[in-house]
């Protein structure tokens, strides 16, 4: 079972990638889409962290499964921003 705490840090730790996630989109929108490693960093740490909430999501409670689907959906959509900027690169390369 997962308890309160390693939720609780799970998603603090997760706020922070995401935070940096946030902000290597920006510079990489205003660098005209540079890409760095920074920016590859911040797209394998959120993949990792997908991979973290699917693991604890196995072991949670029902009202944690909820918290967890709802995280999980923000780290996505981050995931799916970067992504996306990845592919505008390689289409004006």
């Amino acid at each position: 079972m997962t308890t309160r705490e390693s939720l609780e840090h799970l998603l603090a730790e997760g706020n922070q990638i995401i935070e940096q996630a946030e902000e290597q989109l920006q510079m990489s929108n205003r660098n005209h889409f540079h890409m760095n490693e920074d920016y590859t960093n911040a797209h394998l740490e959120l993949e990792q962290l997908s991979e973290d909430i699917d693991r604890m999501m196995r072991s949670a409670n029902h009202q944690q499964k909820e918290q967890l689907h709802r995280f999980q959906l923000v780290v996505r959509e981050k995931l799916n921003d970067m992504i996306l900027d990845e592919v505008d690169v390689t289409r004006f390369e």
